[in-house]
Formats: structure tokens, sequence, C-alpha cells
């Protein structure tokens, strides 16, 4: 081959290179033909559901009341520079180590950043800075599913109430958009548009809440409404952080429990259905010789302190919370008539919340059980084998502060249009059942507001309201590192004593001695419930 030749062959391969390298350029840097490419060049990011949310009987929000943003990064040291002042502390990490991300990615900042040219997408924060019912409400997985309480419960509707939206960008192979383009939103399904309205009122809850910081390390307080049996505000104690559940982990602090819940040795709370039973079976007669000491079946029983208080009939012994006579009440009604009595009042059974939530249904023995002398003696004074749960106490006394019916306490009014709160299917509801005549019934809150005003329950009366209730000491097998024994505090009453309003239970349990008595928190807050309803 010639030299001319060869120059000339030379000159059009690198015609035809440069042709070749041309189209190429021209193909990578034209978005339009990127875009019609494919699905290779688009990269689709799923934005964070929004769960539905939990409201109080008044339609205020008790979740997703701030907003929170999430803002779209790109890509490359330019966007995670601009991003990077407005991400949190705990953000900042996860940005940096995927900075150079082959496809755009969310990342959580402080404000919108629209303003900025940068794709923002509003959220919520799930729980209040100051969390509110966390017991109740409960707490998330990582991956934002519902783990307990209501929550869980509701799992299947607040999981799917807001829209299912994803983020399509068209992206170069290096992860970066497209020249000309942007990011585009759709919705992928369409959500529910639902809530849950419990029956809480968050005033109420509030400061119900803040009694129970100030006067309990371990316990809870329960208020229902008398008229409804909706309760009105469940707190548990301690307290825990449902945005941080690892740190309540590794305390081992039982701080996760919901008290309300749980179950408990009673104690002479449960006094009353010795009373209810005494009345039915034709006992309101019946007094006893207390000495301080009472012997059943080879087994000696005292009152507190071993105090002798001499003749008492069924009012002097709620008054002074005498074990010796209600003791002998019990050996004198029978085992039959006294479990009787109690499954009437809904000891035993659980309390169903929602879903497959429920209380528990504590331990109820029956009338075989009874049967022994010895066993029915500590029954008889709420000790033994009897355990029983917040829920089921105030339950009980909202029997008595009522017409003489039962109605299981509820928490939920049921789920509701989230915009307009109207609701769209009621909490399944319980029809009353008469447990004792009306009349009974205002005869033992005559008796129960006398342990108020003259027996031992005296620090449970409120500042401008009469009151009516029952005391309760519980042992409950566990001690200190001391060796003493650790027990059970309780008050349930309610108020005003006359015409009562409200139910209200208090638990301070596994404590020594209680800086302050469950009866003088039971006064706290009958008197924030007289303040908030302006009396």
């Amino acid at each position: 081959m010639t030299r001319r030749r060869l120059n000339g062959v030379s000159v059009i391969l690198v015609l035809l290179f440069g042709i070749v390298l041309c189209r190429t350029l021209w193909i990578a840097t034209d978005s339009g033909y990127a875009v019609s490419a494919g699905a290779q060049t688009v990269s689709v990011t799923e934005l964070p559901r929004t769960r539905g949310d939990f409201f109080d009987r008044d339609g205020r929000r008790l979740t997703g009341l701030s907003k929170t943003w999430y803002a779209l990064c790109i890509p490359g040291d330019a966007s995670y520079a601009e991003l990077f002042p407005y991400v949190p502390y705990e953000q900042q990490s996860f940005l940096y180590e995927n900075r150079n991300n082959t496809q755009p990615f969310l990342v959580e900042v402080s404000r919108d950043l629209t303003a900025n040219g940068i794709f923002t997408y509003a959220s919520s924060k799930r729980y209040l800075e100051l969390p509110i019912a966390e017991h109740l409400i409960g707490y998330l997985d990582g991956d934002g599913h519902g783990v307990s309480g209501l929550e869980l419960a509701y799992e299947d509707i607040l999981s799917h109430a807001t829209d299912a939206d994803v983020v399509s960008c068209a992206t170069t192979a290096r992860g970066s958009l497209l020249d000309g383009t942007l990011p585009d939103m759709q919705t992928r399904e369409s959500g529910n548009g639902l809530g849950v309205q419990l029956t809480l009122d968050a005033e109420i809850q509030r400061a119900c809440e803040g009694i129970a910081q100030q006067t309990m390390k371990s316990g809870c307080i329960l208020v229902a409404d008398v008229t409804s049996g909706e309760v009105l505000a469940s707190v548990s104690m301690p307290a825990f952080d449902p945005d941080n559940i690892q740190k309540s982990i590794e305390a081992g602090d039982t701080s996760l429990i919901n008290r309300a819940f749980s179950s408990f040795s009673a104690g002479s709370v449960f006094k009353v259905v010795l009373a209810a039973a005494a009345y039915e079976a034709g006992f309101d007669w019946f007094t006893h010789e207390c000495t301080g000491s009472i012997d059943v079946a080879d087994q000696t029983y005292r009152c507190a302190l071993g105090r002798a208080h001499g003749t008492v009939n069924l009012r002097g012994a709620l008054e002074q919370s005498c074990n010796c006579y209600f003791v002998a009440l019990g050996q004198a009604l029978g085992a039959e008539r006294v479990a009787e009595m109690a499954q009437r009042f809904g000891f035993g059974q659980a309390t169903a919340v929602a879903g497959g939530l429920k209380t528990s249904a504590g331990n109820l023995p029956d009338g075989k059980q009874l049967q022994n002398e010895g066993q029915l003696a500590m029954f008889s004074f709420g000790q033994g084998s009897l355990t029983v749960t917040p829920v089921q106490i105030t339950a009980m006394m909202r029997v008595i502060a009522g017409d003489g019916s039962y109605l299981p306490l509820s928490f939920v009014k049921g789920t509701v249009d989230s915009e307009t709160l109207e609701i769209q299917q009621e909490a399944s509801q319980t029809e009353p059942r008469q447990v004792i005549p009306a009349a009974t019934a205002r005869v033992l809150r005559s008796m129960l507001q006398s342990v108020v005003t003259d027996g031992i329950g005296s620090q449970a009366e409120p500042d401008w309201q009469t009151a009516g209730g029952k005391t309760g000491t519980a042992q409950t097998g566990q001690f200190n590192a001391d060796g003493e024994e650790l027990l059970n505090y309780w008050f349930s009453g309610f108020v005003p004593a006359e015409q009562p309003q409200y139910v209200i239970t208090v638990l301070q349990d596994a404590t020594l001695d209680p800086e302050t008595s469950s009866a003088a928190v039971f006064a706290r807050v009958a008197n924030a419930l007289h303040a908030i309803d302006g009396e």
C-alpha cells in the first residue's frame, strides 16, 4: 500500500471515530433520549408513609402534632454540601456515608427546603415531644410498624391511612439528575384517611401524668366516667420514650409495662365485693368482736398492726378496714357466695380494649378452691392467690358509684375520618348487666364516703368536694435487699360522693413506703378534675 493510500485510510478512520464519539456524547447528554430509553435510567424512591393519628374524645391530636421534613439527596458533593447544614446531628453520618450513592435517597432535614430548589417531602413526627398516654397508645418498631398497645391493635388501619407516594427521577449512571429533568411524585396507593378516636381527655390525661410524675415511682392512675364507663385518663409509671425504646430495654426498669392492664395483689380494696355480697345475702346486720386477730383452720389472721377494733358492723369495718371482720364475714357467707359475687363484678375476666389488645384477666379462685377455709380467709380481705387489675378495680368501683350495673371500661370510641372526625366505625359496645340493686349501691356509697370522712381514708378527701372510696395495702411476696417486703398501695373511689361523676383508681406497686399515699394522690386527682371542670 502506498503512503498516500495509507494516509487516506487513516483520515477516514479518524473521521469515523469522531462520528461515533460525537454520537455517543449526544446520546449521553440528551435528556429526552435518555428518558425514552426506559427503566434503566429511572430511579424510584419510596416516600415515608405517614400513619393515621390518635385523637382524644374532643378531637385533639395525641400523635402527629408536629411536622418533620425529608429532602431528596442527589448523589454528589454539591448536594451533600447544600443539605448538610439542615440535617440533624444524628443523621449527618447517614448523609456522609450515602453521598456517593448511585441513586437519589431521602434524608431528614430541619425545615422545608423547597425554596432552595430541593425536593422536600412533608411528613409528621409520630410522638409528641412530651409523649402522652404512651403505654396505652404503644410504640413502633424500626420499620414503623405497631409493636404494642393500640399501635399494634390498629396496625392495618393506621399503616394505610395516607397515600403511598414515590418519587421518580431520571438519572445518569452516577445517579445525578439528567439535565432538564425534575423529580416527579406519584401516588401508588391511596390511603383510607382514617384515624382512631380514644375516650381519653387530653387535659385530664396531662393533669394525671403530672401528678404521677410528682408522687410515684411505680404505679398507675385511672380516671373513668361513671355514666359511660369511658376511661378519661390512663397513666402508668415509670414512663418511657416511644422514640427511644432501646433506652428502656437497657435500663430494665419495667417502664414498658402498662400497669393499668397488669394484675396485682389487691388487699383491702377488694373488701367492697364482700360488702356487696353481704347485702345480697341479707348479712348487712353482721357484727364481729375484733380483738386484733382471728384464728381460722389453725392459722391466725391479724388486723394492721394487730389493732383491736372492738365490736364492729359492716360500716365500721369498712371505715377501719378491719381484716378480722371480713375474715369472719367470709366464713359466714361461704365460698360459693363470695366467689360468685366476685365473678359478677368482672374479676377473673380480661377486658377487651381493641383488636387483640386486652388486659390481664388476673386470678380469681373458684368456689372449689375457696372451700379451703384458709384460702377463703385470705380471699376475704383481698390476699392469697387473688390478683386483680386496676381496670377491674375501677370497674368494680363504678358499679358502686353508679346504679349497681356492671359495664366493662372502654378506651376507644372508634375509627374516624381524620379530616372531619366523623365516626366511621364505632368500637364494639357491651350491654350493662345488673350486679347489685341500685338501692344497695346507694348504701355502699354512703359507707365508702364514711371511709373518707370518718375512717382511715381521710387523706383522700378533696379540697372542694366530697368523695368516697376504699384503701388497700397488699403483700406482694417481693422483698428489697434488706429483706423488707414490698407492698401494693391502693385507693379507689369516686367524686362527688352524693352524685358521682368520676371514678379514680390509684395504685403504687412494689413499694416499701410511698412518699405520697395513694389516698393523697386520689385527692390531688380529684382537685385537678374540679379545676378542669371549672366548678
